[in-house]
């Protein structure tokens, strides 16, 4: 991998990058996976995508084969040192390009917390990148979290990875409630473009729960008044991991799995998304 940010850039066909925070206040639902999965396809459409990892914990970074512990900075540099986003920018081995993560984003919060507009620093940091990006993946970690609000402020469009638990519902309610306070306090509107469901396992006894919470999001959705907003189901399968582990996405290590058609159609979605302005 290497440092390849503004490679071959034509600027008179830079449009401006279409940017998503993948959004979800608890961990393990399946957000760092399609992010990546998300941008590999994008890549693999001829997209230039630009990968943010905000989470701490540096899934996405590793998930895209870089090895924290090899880089001199991070995203935090850029929040609160005096780096500038495009010199920590690395072209990954699947084209993927990435802002890397740093265990020193634990202290996020407590140097945002003093700052003035702390929720949209996010946003001004990647105002000079749009032009030489088509798409912007944001993962955000889990909690609602200064640095979680940085990465929905930056979008204003999102994607919600759910598991087929009992909580899936609970979840929404949750993220309409942040959305709304986003609304009131920050001014901020956000776009929820798809809801992600991720299955349990292969077996046909869960597809019953899955269907059922499936539903329940669609009544969600409907008595919401966002009835348009798209349910996408991620079928289970251990070749995401094994895609991982070689810090790879699933486009390029199994496009032709179950899964790894899944996200094509998804990709393929966010593509043809008619993006607000």
């Amino acid at each position: 991998m290497s440092n390849m940010f503004m490679k071959d850039i034509d600027e008179n066909e830079a449009q401006g990058a279409k940017v998503i925070a993948f959004v979800h206040h608890k961990g393990g639902t399946g957000k760092t996976t399609s992010c990546l999965n998300i941008a590999g396809w994008l890549i693999k459409m001829n997209k230039k995508v630009l990968v943010v990892d905000l989470d701490p914990q540096g899934n996405a970074t590793a998930g895209l084969g870089v090895d924290r512990r090899t880089l001199d900075n991070s995203i935090y540099d850029v929040f609160f040192g005096q780096k500038n986003i495009e010199e920590l920018i690395l072209e990954t081995d699947s084209g993927v390009q990435l802002a890397p993560s740093s265990l020193d984003l634990l202290a996020a919060e407590v140097h945002m917390a003093g700052r003035i507009n702390n929720t949209s620093l996010l946003k001004k940091k990647l105002d000079n990148l749009e032009k030489h990006f088509d798409y912007i993946l944001i993962d955000v970690p889990p909690g609602s979290t200064l640095l979680m609000i940085n990465g929905i402020v930056a979008s204003e469009n999102i994607i919600i990875p759910l598991d087929s638990g009992v909580f899936a519902y609970e979840t929404m309610e949750t993220l309409k409630t942040l959305v709304i306070d986003l609304n009131e306090e920050v001014g901020v509107e956000t776009n929820i473009m798809m809801v992600l469901l991720r299955e349990y396992s292969t077996s046909i006894f869960d597809k019953g729960t899955t269907r059922g919470i499936n539903k329940l999001l669609r009544d969600f959705l409907t008595v919401n008044n966002i009835p348009s907003v798209k349910i996408f189901t991620i079928p289970f399968s251990r070749k995401t991991f094994k895609a991982q582990m070689r810090g790879m996405p699933i486009s390029h290590q199994a496009p032709f799995s179950n899964i790894g058609r899944a996200y094509k159609e998804i990709a393929k979605e966010v593509l043809n998304y008619e993006w607000r302005i």
